[in-house]
């Protein structure tokens, strides 16, 4: 494996094999980065401010990851080397930012930053600059997971941040295509996204976060890339922890996979209307047969 170029220390630990939790909305990727997060050792962002600016500038303009990838590189691992810190305000084991800390010891790192040697993120919508992470930290290990669009639509009409990306106000594209964010390959897939439903809309949106996938996966390779299906984390507890303790060399413990709430598997059927679902299918027909799930 050929060594990164770069040195980034944070907490006073070299950074290596950061691990980056990767779907589109609603995928289960929160349900995988928790039972990291809580792997002995490891540190684990997501929805650092720095880090969406960074990630968003890039899921928009997907060319910055083409056309400037030194610079793009470079403000990704800036904004990480600030979300990484731990510190008495930014910890999660300390008591927090509404904790009355001296000004002298709020930027320093706090006492459980030396139990931390490993490092990831997953942020939301981290998927769509995952080419740019890649040319950032070339030891990166990614892990994807990949849902049932049907469950991800029905959950994605029902989330208002989800809905709020489809605002015109949002869509400053600038005739770049293709853009996996959007789900957009052409021109004629953005006269579609316009003139669509909610549920077209966010099929689109799937769709484009699928064949994202499909693109990290004929570039990275599967020493780098590890998928997992959401689908499989219910009743799979154990599997799916010894495929990430072997992947990422964290130990995860299956406990923290279990999860009380409803999975939603197969909840679309109660949630989607049949002209909603016909919108689905009309758009992401080919990649729900693709993986299986038609």
């Amino acid at each position: 494996m050929k060594q990164p170029s770069y040195i980034l220390v944070v907490n006073g630990t070299k950074v290596q094999r950061p691990v980056f939790v990767l779907g589109a909305p609603h995928s289960g990727v929160s349900e995988v980065a928790r039972a990291l997060s809580r792997a002995p050792g490891f540190h684990l962002g997501a929805g650092s401010s720095g880090v969406l600016n960074a990630v968003y500038a890039v899921a928009r303009r997907p060319s910055l990851a083409r056309e400037k990838v030194a610079g793009t590189a470079s403000l990704l691992r800036e904004a990480y080397a600030e979300a990484w810190q731990l510190t008495p305000l930014t910890c999660p084991k300390c008591p927090g930012p509404w904790a009355r800390v001296p000004a002298n010891a709020s930027a320093e790192p706090c006492e459980h930053s030396a139990e931390a040697h490993r490092y990831g993120d997953a942020s939301p919508d981290l998927l769509f600059a995952a080419t740019a992470l890649h040319a950032a930290f070339p030891d990166a290990l990614f892990v994807q997971v990949i849902r049932d669009g049907r469950d991800v639509i029905a959950d994605m009409m029902d989330d208002e941040r989800s809905l709020a990306w489809l605002k015109p106000s949002f869509m400053k594209l600038d005739h770049e295509f293709p853009n996996h964010f959007f789900g957009l390959e052409d021109q004629s897939d953005l006269d579609a996204f316009t003139e669509g439903s909610t549920a077209a809309k966010c099929a689109m949106r799937w769709r484009g976060a699928v064949r994202m996938s499909a693109l990290l996966r004929r570039e990275i390779g599967a020493d780098r890339l590890l998928t997992l299906r959401y689908e499989d984390l219910h009743g799979g507890e154990v599997e799916t922890a010894e495929r990430l303790r072997e992947f990422c060399g964290a130990r995860v413990s299956a406990s923290e996979l279990l999860n009380d709430q409803s999975w939603g598997v197969g909840s679309w059927r109660d949630r989607l209307s049949r002209n909603q679902h016909g919108d689905v299918h009309e758009v992401a027909g080919v990649e729900l047969s693709r993986l299986g799930y038609l």
